[in-house]
């Protein structure tokens, strides 16, 4: 059994395009040398919002904390987020080979990695060999019937091979393909757990491998939340209560694909914030602050204290540079440092953070 997938929107194609040039625009607003800031931003917001989805109940301040200086092991919600932080780690190098084909073995690892440690962890990476029921957490009204267990290989081997031909023949845009793979994978729902953290996964790298992530720098998932009920409902409209095999997935393509537009608007504004108290600091500062300084107190301010790594990262320079840099800032009063070793952190003190906040607040 494999699933047949059709499009009949006539307003797909100029969609495509008025996303291209969106896309286009808010990716040339971020300045070179600064897309690690993006890039960061944009992974920790995606595997926040994924797992908030799920139910996962940190808030975003307490869920970068996490991802950015470990947190209770024991904790179940700093466990989805580590989990598919990690699991995104192992799309970007794959979503980088394009000799890697999406096969199952790929979304079998996607979810093994997803779930390791989770309750449900002993089904890790394994096709489900029961059956499936999703139904509404607050009313317990079922949603949707996902097909028997025993059609879930047949259809995965199918799906997978035509998501890869897709992007082989260039059947489709790369955020159809996206959409159509994220669409797939839900309505087959083929493992226990973590269905809907896998599929947006593999969403996210097809739109990274045809080139339509903005560089990695959009959050797809983070307009998905947004949009969480539309979300529900274009499943719903699409697949229906119960699987079928031949479906038209226009009512969730156009969703997807009106998800990313919000994605590259939220990257529109976050850039242009971005210059603006970028300029606004730099003049102000003059040659005092160099601008991977300034960089690195944004990021302080906007997301969470550094370490000397994760300076180098942002800023492209070496751990010697790096430590260099942050000791000048906290010679200068800028910055303070806590902590000793690998466990060293530097953060704005309360004086240059408000100083530096009053230019923030002009610019927005």
């Amino acid at each position: 059994m494999s699933p047949s997938f059709e499009i009949t929107s006539e307003q797909d194609d100029r969609a495509i395009a008025d996303l291209r040039s969106q896309l286009y625009a808010a990716r040339m607003l971020i300045p070179r040398g600064f897309e690690p800031y993006f890039l960061k931003r944009a992974r920790y917001r995606s595997v926040h919002t994924s797992t908030v989805i799920e139910g996962n109940q940190l808030s975003e301040d307490e869920a970068v904390a996490a991802l950015v200086e470990g947190g209770d092991s024991t904790s179940t919600d700093v466990l989805m987020l580590q989990n598919l932080d990690s699991a995104y780690d192992l799309v970007q190098q794959i979503a980088e080979d394009r000799s890697v084909r999406i096969d199952e073995g790929l979304i079998r690892a996607m979810n093994s990695v997803i779930l390791r440690g989770l309750p449900a962890a002993n089904s890790r990476g394994r096709y489900r060999l029961g059956p499936s029921l999703i139904v509404n957490s607050q009313t317990r009204q079922v949603r949707y019937r996902p097909p028997a267990p025993e059609l879930v290989p047949s259809l995965m081997a199918s799906l997978v091979d035509e998501v890869q031909r897709w992007i082989d023949e260039d059947t489709y845009a790369g955020p159809v393909v996206a959409a159509m793979a994220h669409f797939g994978l839900v309505s087959v729902h083929p493992f226990d757990d973590g269905n809907g953290r896998t599929a947006r996964l593999l969403a996210d790298m097809i739109l990274q491998r045809t080139g339509w992530s903005g560089d990695g720098t959009l959050s797809v998932s983070g307009a998905i939340l947004d949009m969480q009920q539309e979300y529900y409902d274009a499943l719903l409209a699409t697949q229906g209560q119960d699987f079928v095999a031949r479906i038209d997935v226009t009512p969730f393509v156009e969703f997807h694909t009106r998800a990313l537009v919000q994605a590259a608007t939220s990257l529109e504004e976050m850039a242009v914030s971005f210059n603006e108290r970028m300029h606004q600091w730099m003049d102000h500062a003059g040659r005092a602050v160099h601008p991977r300084q300034a960089l690195a107190f944004m990021w302080m301010l906007d997301v969470a204290p550094l370490s000397t790594t994760i300076y180098a990262e942002l800023t492209g320079t070496s751990a010697s540079s790096a430590l260099a840099d942050l000791g000048e800032m906290v010679q200068k009063g800028w910055v303070e440092r806590a902590g000793k070793g690998r466990n060293t952190r530097y953060r704005a003190t309360p004086a240059f953070a408000n100083e530096f906040g009053r230019f923030g607040q002009q610019a927005t």
